[in-house]
């Protein structure tokens, strides 16, 4: 059933100078990720997925006829469609922030004000955003 080889992994921990709070926590995860039995063409997937939303990083659609492009500072307009970088806050903004779309209704120091328009609560009015943090829809 296991597959772990707790020496090397200790030793891989010990190398890297990982602190013990953290390899005992990455110990027990992959103790759990053993007895979870996933199939081998999906295994990428779920750490991916499990890394993304245990850091409050939004997991993102995407459609066909979209490209989104990272935002530039001076490219963007008012009515441009934008969304918040999948990763562009951690936790607790991330949950609330991550992934969000919606319309450039300003651009104020530096900043982009956006109204989201994904139908998703709560709808954010006004919310400043750094040009880094977001990117720009272009349709094909």
């Amino acid at each position: 059933m296991s597959d772990l080889d707790m020496n090397w992994i200790k030793s891989q921990l010990q190398t890297a100078k990982v602190r013990k709070i953290v390899g005992d926590s990455v110990i027990k995860m992959l103790q759990h990720w053993e007895e979870l039995e996933v199939p081998e063409e999906f295994k990428k997937q779920v750490i991916d997925v499990f890394s993304s939303l245990s850091l409050g990083h939004a997991i993102v659609e995407v459609k066909k006829n979209e490209n989104w492009f990272p935002a530039q500072p001076g490219q963007i307009t008012i009515g441009d469609e934008v969304r918040v970088k999948a990763d562009a806050y951690d936790g607790e903004l991330g949950r609330l922030h991550n992934g969000r779309r919606g319309k450039v209704v300003g651009l104020r120091y530096g900043d982009v004000v956006v109204k989201t328009t994904d139908q998703k609560e709560p709808v954010l009015e006004g919310a400043h955003y750094s040009p880094h943090q977001l990117e720009k829809l272009l349709l094909t």
